[in-house]
C-alpha cells in the first residue's frame, strides 16, 4: 500500500471550476464528490441510488468486448447530480500467443509486423482503446445524444491495470524482465494515444502499488497522470485521508475506492497540483487582481514568489496583481506556500492576456442521413462574459459554414468522408485567436472478430460472421482482396473455398450501408497444421491406411484466477486442445473458449457476485467425447 506523505498545499483560484474527476478538495465530501463506479456485474441488477457522479464499466471484463448493458448503465450515470459520466476499460498485453486479436500486419500507428515488440503490443492497445470508444459512441447514441463524440471526448475515462487480466509480465507465458515490461508498458501507451488522437483529454490510471509495480516495473513513461486507487479506505472517511497517498505514476492520487452500499463507492480528491490559468484582456490587466486560496490549508498561508515579476506580483497574503497594463501574452508567477502548521507546497498561476483559446467541442461525428441538419456551437474563454468574441472562417466552405457567432453547420448532405474548418476569432476588448473544428461524416466501425484460427482439417467447413457497428440499416461488404482463399458474401459472412493449407490469410474491402455511411473491414485466418496422423498395415491383402489419431488432451496447469463478479480471462497449458471443447465448472460460473492452439486454450471466465472463493475444477469436454480436469483458483 501507498505510504502517507506529508500535506501538499496548491495555490487554486477562486474562479476555478470542478468535473467529478477533477473536484477541488474539501474537508467535508460534497454533493458531487461521492459516486459510484458499476459494470458488467450489476447488468440486470439493482443499481446504486442516485450519485453525485457515476463511472461505468465500458467492456465485459477484458478488452475486445461489451458490457451488455452499456447503454443502461450510462442512462444511470447521466441521471447523477454531475451528469458528466466517466468510463473506465479493462486493460491487457497477452502478446501474440494470447489473444486472436494481436496485429499481424500494418504500419500505423506504429509499425507492426505480428511479432512480440513495443510496435505491436502499441497497436494493439490502440485497436482496443478504439473499440471501446466506439462501443461508447453508439451508447450515447442509443441514449439520444445529438453528439456522442462531444460527450465521450469531454468524458473523463480510466485504465484499469490489474494482475487479474493477461499481461505478458504475470501471465508466466514469458519471462519478466525489462523487454518484457516494456511491451506491457507500449500496450498502455497505446490505448493513452488512442483517446487522445480522438480529443479525450481527461485520461487516468486505475491500480495499486502492488499491481501497478507487478505488471510496469518501474517506469517514468506515465509521470503526472492522475490515479483512482482502490484497497485503501474501508469507508468514506479513510477515503478522504487516503487522498494523501503516494501516486505509482507520480501524478496526482485523483480518486480512491472504497465499499459502499454493497457497490464500489468513490470519493473525488482535491486537486494538489494542477496549475491555474486566468484570462483577462488586455484592458482588463490594468488595475487587475485576484485572490489566490491554498487547498487544505490549516490556518493562514503564507506566499513566497520565486518567478514571475515584475509582470505578475504575488503579495505573501496570496493577493495577485499586475504591475500594470501588459501586452497581449502569456505570463506565469511560481512560487511555495506554508501554513500556520508548517505543511508546505507550491502554487503556479498563467495570466493569458487577450487570448482568446479554443474550448471543447473541437471535433464531432454525423450519419451521412444526418448531416444535413448538423450543427455544433464553438466556444472559447472569453475574458468577459459580457463581450461575445466574433469567428471569421478562412478554410472550409461551402461544406461546413462557421457563423460569425460560431454556430458550424453544413451546407447539406454530405458524402461521407472528413470535413475540416478554421479561422480566426476576436472581440472588442482587443483579444484574438484562433479555431478548427473537424466534422466526421458517414464512417462506420468494424467490431471484433478481427482474427480466427482453425486446423487445416477443418478449414474446408470454417465460416465467420463480421461485423460493423454505427449503421443505419443493412451493411453491404464488398471484398477487395483476399481470393479465392476466402470469400466474403454481401452480408459480411466469411468462407473459405476449401481445405486450406497451413498459413496465414488475410482478406480486406469495403462496407456501406443504404444511407451512404461507408468504411472498411478487414480479416486475417491462421490455419494450424492438422492433428498428426499414424500408418496401420493390415494383411491379407497388404494395405496402407492414414489415419488421423488426436493426441489425447491433457490439461497441465491453469494460469490466472477467477474472481466473483468479475470477467477474467484464464489461460490452460497442456496439449490435444483442438476444436474448442466445452468447459465448465461450478454453478455460476460462465467459460467461453476465445482461443485454442492445441497446447493453449483461452479462457473467458464470468463469475457471478457474490460467489465463494476456493479451489475448482474446470472439466473440458471435446467433441469425440474426450474429457479432462484441471484445477484453478477462484479469489
Amino acid at each position: 500500500m501507498p505510504r502517507p506523505l506529508r500535506r501538499v498545499l496548491l495555490a487554486a483560484c477562486v474562479l476555478a471550476l470542478a468535473s467529478p474527476a477533477t473536484a477541488a478538495a474539501a474537508t467535508a465530501p460534497t454533493a458531487v464528490s461521492v459516486g459510484f463506479d458499476i459494470s458488467f456485474p450489476q447488468c440486470g441488477g439493482a443499481l446504486p441510488p442516485i450519485p453525485g457522479f457515476g463511472i461505468v464499466g465500458v467492456n465485459d471484463g477484458h478488452g475486445f468486448s461489451t458490457n451488455p448493458c452499456l447503454a443502461t448503465e450510462l442512462a444511470w450515470a447521466q441521471s447523477a447530480a454531475n451528469a458528466a459520466p466517466a468510463f473506465y476499460l479493462n486493460t491487457q498485453n497477452p502478446g501474440p500467443t494470447g489473444t486472436l486479436d494481436w496485429p499481424v500486419s500494418q504500419t500505423t500507428p506504429q509499425a507492426c509486423a505480428g511479432n512480440n515488440s513495443t510496435g505491436c503490443a502499441y497497436d494493439y492497445g490502440w485497436s482496443m482503446a478504439a473499440a471501446s470508444y466506439a462501443a461508447v459512441l453508439a451508447a450515447e447514441a442509443q441514449d439520444g445524444a445529438t453528439t456522442p463524440s462531444a460527450v465521450a471526448d469531454g468524458a473523463h475515462w480510466w485504465l484499469d491495470v490489474e494482475t487479474a487480466n493477461q499481461w505478458e509480465t504475470t501471465d508466466g507465458l514469458y519471462a519478466n524482465n525489462a523487454t518484457i515490461q516494456s511491451y506491457d508498458q507500449a500496450s498502455l501507451l497505446g490505448m493513452l494515444g488512442y483517446l487522445h488522437s480522438v480529443g479525450v483529454t481527461q485520461v487516468g490510471i486505475y491500480s495499486t502499488v502492488r499491481q501497478w509495480t507487478a505488471i510496469m516495473g518501474v517506469t517514468s513513461a506515465f509521470a503526472g497522470i492522475p490515479v483512482w486507487v482502490p484497497g485503501l479506505a474501508a469507508n468514506l472517511s479513510q477515503a478522504l485521508l487516503a487522498c494523501t497517498t503516494t501516486s505509482f505514476t507520480g501524478g496526482r492520487v485523483a480518486m480512491i475506492q472504497y465499499p459502499s452500499l454493497g457497490y464500489d463507492g468513490d470519493y473525488v480528491c482535491g486537486l494538489v497540483e494542477a496549475p491555474v490559468t486566468i484570462s483577462v484582456s488586455p484592458v482588463g490587466s490594468l488595475g487587475f487582481s485576484q485572490q489566490l486560496v491554498a487547498d487544505n490549508a490549516s490556518g493562514a498561508v503564507t506566499y513566497a514568489q520565486s518567478t514571475g515579476q515584475p509582470q505578475l506580483l504575488v503579495s505573501p497574503s496570496g493577493l495577485l496583481t499586475t504591475a500594470g497594463t501588459l501586452p497581449q501574452g502569456s505570463y506565469s508567477a511560481t512560487g511555495t506556500i506554508t501554513d500556520a502548521s508548517g505543511d508546505t507546497g507550491s502554487f503556479q498561476v498563467t495570466l493569458d492576456v487577450g487570448q482568446l483559446v479554443q474550448q471543447l467541442p473541437t471535433a464531432g461525428r454525423v450519419k451521412v442521413s444526418g448531416s444535413a441538419g448538423y450543427s455544433a456551437q464553438l466556444a472559447m474563454n472569453a475574458t468577459s462574459p459580457a463581450v461575445a468574441p466574433t469567428f471569421v472562417q478562412s478554410t472550409g466552405q461551402p461544406q461546413l459554414l462557421v457563423s460569425s457567432s460560431g454556430l458550424v453547420t453544413t451546407s447539406g448532405t454530405l458524402p461521407a468522408g472528413t470535413y475540416h474548418a478554421s479561422g480566426t476569432v476576436s472581440d472588442t476588448l482587443g483579444d484574438t485567436g484562433t479555431f478548427a473544428f473537424t466534422l466526421t461524416v458517414g464512417q462506420l466501425v468494424q467490431r471484433p472478430p478481427l482474427r480466427a484460427s482453425v486446423s487445416a482439417d477443418q478449414s474446408a467447413t470454417f465460416h465467420v460472421q463480421l461485423d460493423v457497428g454505427a449503421n443505419l440499416g443493412p451493411i453491404t461488404y464488398a471484398q477487395t482482396s483476399g481470393q479465392p482463399a476466402l470469400v466474403v458474401s454481401p452480408t459480411g459472412l466469411v468462407t473459405t473455398s476449401g481445405p486450406l493449407a497451413p498459413g496465414t490469410y488475410p482478406v480486406a474491402g469495403t462496407v456501406s450501408d443504404t444511407t451512404g455511411d461507408v468504411g472498411t473491414f478487414a480479416f486475417t485466418l491462421t490455419v494450424t497444421p492438422a492433428a498428426a496422423t499414424t500408418t496401420t498395415t493390415t494383411t491379407p491383402p497388404p494395405t496402407t491406411t492414414t489415419t488421423a489419431v488426436p493426441s489425447p488432451p491433457r490439461a497441465v496447469a491453469v494460469i490466472g484466477r477467477a474472481l466473483a463478479g468479475r470477467t477474467r480471462v484464464l489461460t490452460v497449458t497442456g496439449s490435444g486442445f483442438f476444436g474448442r471443447p466445452r468447459v465448465t465448472s461450478h454453478p455460476g460460473t460462465r467459460v467461453i473458449v476465445a482461443r485454442d492452439t492445441g497446447r493453449l486454450l483461452v479462457l473467458h471466465v464470468s463469475v457471478r457476485r457474490g460467489s465463494r472463493n476456493g479451489v475448482f475444477v474446470f472439466t473440458l469436454v471435446f467433441k469425440n467425447g474426450q474429457r479432462c480436469r484441471v484445477r484453478y483458483l477462484q479469489g
